[in-house]
């Protein structure tokens, strides 16, 4: 069985199901919160130019909508990229929930279904986060993930200081 960056993953509050053009209205509602962006690879996400191009390249890449089943509504995006077989391990990123979301414990929810199905084929999860996203940075810690060390990122012309998380199968 090879591993899908875009399955339909879900528990009894979220769906994560493959980003489609058809989402673009739902998921732009949701980012155009500047806030979102202060932290994000793509600081302008909340402007609609800058939304389309993230969405253009989510679409392109593979990315998962998610869904508060509860609301039925979109509250944000997510993604798996990197898949390495070699290597056994992929990367979980460039996720962002409406701010309503914060705290609540839908992050917990929708990384424990992804890291659920994820372990099924990988033996590490990497998580790259930008080195002042401090909010970030201690979701992935409560997730278990450990800092391995601080590289640069080129984004968009930019380059960024993050640091790589990783989370082993065997710690989990």
């Amino acid at each position: 069985m090879d591993f899908n960056t875009q399955p339909i993953l879900e528990d009894e509050n979220v769906l994560l199901t493959p980003l489609l053009e058809e989402h673009f209205d739902q998921v732009y509602e949701v980012a155009r919160d500047p806030i979102l962006w202060e932290h994000h690879p793509i600081s302008n996400g909340y402007e609609i130019e800058g939304f389309k191009a993230f969405f253009k390249k989510a679409i392109e890449i593979g990315s998962l909508l998610i869904i508060d089943k509860v609301k039925g509504k979109a509250i944000g995006c997510t993604r798996f990229y990197n898949y390495n077989e070699n290597e056994s391990s992929v990367v979980i990123g460039q996720t962002f929930y409406a701010k309503a979301y914060w705290g609540t414990g839908y992050n917990t929810r929708v990384k424990a279904v992804m890291l659920k199905y994820a372990f099924n084929f990988v033996q590490k999860i990497i998580f790259l986060v930008i080195v002042n996203n401090f909010r970030s940075r201690k979701a992935v810690e409560k997730l278990g993930a450990i800092a391995q060390r601080e590289m640069e990122w080129e984004v968009e012309g930019r380059t960024l200081r993050c640091v790589v998380y990783e989370l082993n199968k065997k710690a989990v």
